[in-house]
């Protein structure tokens, strides 16, 4: 798959977590991709999900619900060209959860052209780009939380590149032992800049709900949520994605869920399988409009 030069970096990549970027209106739009399986099998619904070492991409504030140490490494397979490769950890010291997440991805092959169109290419190069966020969380009270992530991003386009530094922000409350609210606003920060032109850091607006089936009930074992967000890039729509997970025993899992409002994606699904300590997760999201499927792995650990 080949692409034109500066187009896809800015729409490709973000393409494997949201719709179409608009050029010239925001950059790094790498730094919207979710790190886990199991967020991308439930739409991304997760800004009031907790659990597991992915939850505080979406929302800081949920690292303050882990009680033990879990690291994952995934794997992200997008097109024929695109990859990420991603490693996360989450530990606690008294009261405060933190850890740090890794993104590295890369799209390889792309075609240099210039002003004057050719029937061949100037050449050929690769796009990098690196995300390293460092993520801490507090319980104010047995059910409020908050937290927040810093992070540096780092892109190379050719010859080009730029750094950006951001911060997440979250809050999660617990209202029920089943039902839990959040809210987060991410990639607040500097703007990157190419050349002589800046651009504005992917920002968005999230807010979230989750309901979990009590213990011991007919239907225990089912996680349902939804997230609200609205995006300060693309066509700055509204979006709105449901999730839906059942965990049998704590030993095999099945999930689902649905993209409201993208241009690139609607339904997702996937699944896990649990032993002992060690959780395989997969995600399948197809693709709209001929922009491709993911393909996700992740291994969580709890050592």
């Amino acid at each position: 798959m080949k692409f034109s030069r500066l187009v896809v970096p800015l729409t490709v990549i973000a393409s494997c977590s949201i719709s179409h970027a608009v050029v010239g209106k925001s950059s790094f739009e790498f730094m919207l991709i979710g790190v886990g399986a199991r967020q991308s099998a439930m739409a991304e619904a997760f800004t009031a999900v907790s659990g597991d070492v992915g939850a505080p991409i979406f929302n800081p504030a949920s690292a303050a619900m882990m009680n033990g140490t879990e690291f994952s490494f995934s794997h992200i397979s997008y097109l024929e060209d695109v990859s990420v490769e991603q490693f996360s950890l989450l530990t606690r010291s008294g009261n405060f959860r933190y850890g740090l997440n890794i993104n590295i991805g890369t799209v390889a092959d792309i075609e240099r052209r210039g002003n004057t169109p050719t029937d061949e290419p100037q050449g050929i190069f690769d796009e990098h780009n690196v995300t390293a966020s460092f993520f801490v969380a507090v319980p104010i009270t047995e059910k409020l939380s908050i937290g927040n992530s810093a992070k540096i991003a780092y892109e190379k386009l050719d010859l080009e590149d730029a750094t950006a530094l951001a911060l997440d922000i979250g809050i999660f409350y617990t209202i029920a032992p089943e039902i839990a609210i959040g809210g987060s606003i991410r990639n607040l920060g500097t703007k990157p800049k190419f050349v002589s032109e800046s651009f504005d850091l992917p920002r968005e607006y999230r807010l979230g709900a989750s309901y979990r089936t009590p213990k011991g009930s007919r239907y225990e074992g089912f996680l349902l949520s939804a997230d609200l967000f609205k995006p300060e890039w693309g066509n700055k729509s509204s979006k709105f994605n449901i999730g839906g997970e059942y965990d049998y025993q704590n030993i095999v899992f099945l999930r689902a869920g649905y993209h409201f409002g993208y241009d690139s994606r609607s339904i997702a699904f996937g699944g896990g399988i649990a032993y002992q300590d060690y959780f395989f997760d997969y995600a399948y999201v197809p693709g709209k409009n001929n922009l491709g499927n993911t393909h996700r792995f992740t291994l969580r650990i709890r050592p």
